[in-house]
């Protein structure tokens, strides 16, 4: 093999694929250039377009190296330096992450290269999109699922956020795969196909501008309701420090006592010990904001008997009445699904770990002046179905969250990226309390309408407007994305083998 070949060969399988899969990571938080995200799409699809099934594997495999491996580096600081793992451990750990993610888009490679000698218009605009839309589903479940870095994020500013109430964030993943399509069709595909690619490109516009806004699906109800956001801002290197304890309790009192407002909110675990060993600070809180008519949503630990589990919960002191513990914990952090003697050799390296009980699914929604409020705790924002468990009642969304945890990295910005979309496709504005930022109140239409810096103390005080109705996305979830993709991707596959072996068999008679 020539010189020339082998680098034309490193050039398509390794260098081109893994450039794309860090320009593909611009199009997020927090840099937001989602035309670079599409352009490493066309990219990808066109390594695809003659790609065998291994060659079109391994491209996808690297595409998603370089893409997750630059997406959620920030694992490794949590890892290593507050989760207490050995530097090699926390290294692999974060290294089979991103290899794990990165089996999704290898996975969409091979059916790329199985089903190649589909017709171009079917392969580009039908079953690459649904095998990517697939993959994202399954990723959004497998061990309960971490869809971080999925498509639909990237476009949370782009002219198509009215799509999302109506598809979700998966459906807009999907519309880009079939964009991305439809523009390598125009380059590579047939003179029917670039046509039919002509047309897709000149209707689309046309398509968004009969698309119903957001404001169509649901309406203002009630009056708007005085809200704080209250940001301590504690780092986690300080956080559980018992001498910083004091310290907190009495931010987070002088803080709410300065506040008037209906609502006040702080973030996850303000209050780092389990609240029946201080409930005295919270029984003060409760008599000061119910002597104001005020409800006070808390974020601590509760631990209600020794033989009980812990709770990551969040208690309304004061007026209003309840509680509410996270229901989806996160896997390999909050609980660890291994057997007992992995954990004992967890001991073994001193690296910390938790297994917080599972909050019931049907648990009752806190109400503040006769709005009541959807509520989640920190991951659970990740998940649309997990919104939906609030919906059509709540009229006002509620995330408290510690990204304290990833200081100083991209997370803190992808993670607001996140709860745009879900208010977004939720319809409802989104209270957002986090301990060292962003904190954020989040209009229904996906918009940040105010936001606090990062590692300050700060505070929002502002008005929300509650909102009523249901939105087709939260009526409907993501049953018909999985009927269809797996349908679609089935019968793509079961194709693309009958005209494989077809071929053999054509080529043996020969």
């Amino acid at each position: 093999m020539g010189a020339k070949r082998v680098a034309r060969i490193a050039g398509l399988d390794v260098l081109l694929p893994a450039l794309l899969g860090g320009l593909a990571t611009l199009g997020f938080a927090p840099f937001g250039y989602y035309g670079l995200t599409f352009v490493a799409l066309v990219g990808l699809v066109s390594l695809w377009w003659g790609a065998s099934a291994r060659r079109g594997a391994w491209r996808g495999f690297v595409f998603g190296l370089a893409h997750f491996g630059s997406g959620v580096y920030w694992t490794f600081v949590s890892t290593y330096y507050y989760g207490g793992a050995p530097l090699a451990m926390a290294i692999v750990l974060v290294c089979a992450l991103t290899a794990y993610m990165a089996l999704y888009p290898a996975l969409v490679g091979a059916l790329a290269g199985t089903t190649r000698r589909l017709p171009r218009t079917l392969w580009a605009l039908v079953v690459i999109p649904s095998a990517w839309l697939l993959a994202e589903l399954v990723r959004s479940w497998v061990m309960t699922g971490f869809p971080w870095l999925s498509l639909g994020y990237s476009l949370i500013d782009a002219p198509v956020t009215a799509l999302a109430p109506i598809g979700g964030v998966y459906f807009l993943g999907a519309l880009m795969m079939v964009s991305a399509g439809t523009v390598v069709l125009l380059f590579a595909g047939s003179i029917p196909a670039r046509a039919l690619a002509v047309v897709m490109i000149g209707l689309a516009p046309l398509g968004l501008w009969y698309t119903p806004p957001a404001t169509e699906w649901t309406q203002a109800r009630g009056e708007p309701v005085s809200v704080d956001i209250i940001q301590g801002n504690f780092a986690q290197a300080i956080k559980w420090d018992r001498d910083v304890f004091r310290t907190t309790l009495e931010r987070y009192r002088a803080m709410t006592q300065a506040s008037d407002a209906d609502l006040v909110v702080w973030p996850e675990v303000a209050i780092p010990a389990p609240a029946n060993q201080v409930q005295p600070y919270f029984d003060e809180i409760a008599t000061l904001a119910g002597e104001r008519s005020q409800t006070v949503l808390a974020g601590t630990l509760v631990h209600e008997a020794d033989d009980a589990p812990y709770y990551n919960a969040v208690l309304a002191l004061g007026a209003g009445e309840g509680r509410y513990y996270k229901r989806h914990l996160v896997p390999f952090g909050e609980y660890f699904p291994v057997p007992e003697f992995v954990k004992t050799l967890l001991d073994g390296v001193n690296m910390r770990y938790s297994d917080f009980g599972f909050g019931a699914d049907d648990q009752p929604l806190i109400e503040v002046d006769g709005v009541k409020l959807g509520l989640s705790i920190c991951f659970e924002d990740v998940f649309g179905y997990e919104i939906a468990k609030a919906l059509p009642e709540a009229g006002v969304l509620v995330n408290v969250t510690n990204d304290a945890w990833f200081a100083g990295t991209t997370a803190a910005a992808q993670h607001l990226e996140i709860a745009r979309m879900r208010a977004l496709e939720a319809g409802r504005p989104m209270l957002r309390a986090a301990n060292t930022g962003i904190s954020a109140i989040i209009d229904y239409d996906g918009r940040v309408r105010e936001r606090t810096p990062e590692f300050e103390i700060a505070a929002i005080e502002s008005r929300v407007q509650p909102r009523s109705g249901e939105t087709p996305y939260m009526r409907i979830g993501d049953r018909p994305l999985w009927l269809a993709s797996s349908a679609i991707t089935l019968l793509a596959l079961l194709g693309g083998l009958l005209l494989s072996r077809r071929r053999k068999k054509v080529g043996a008679s020969r």
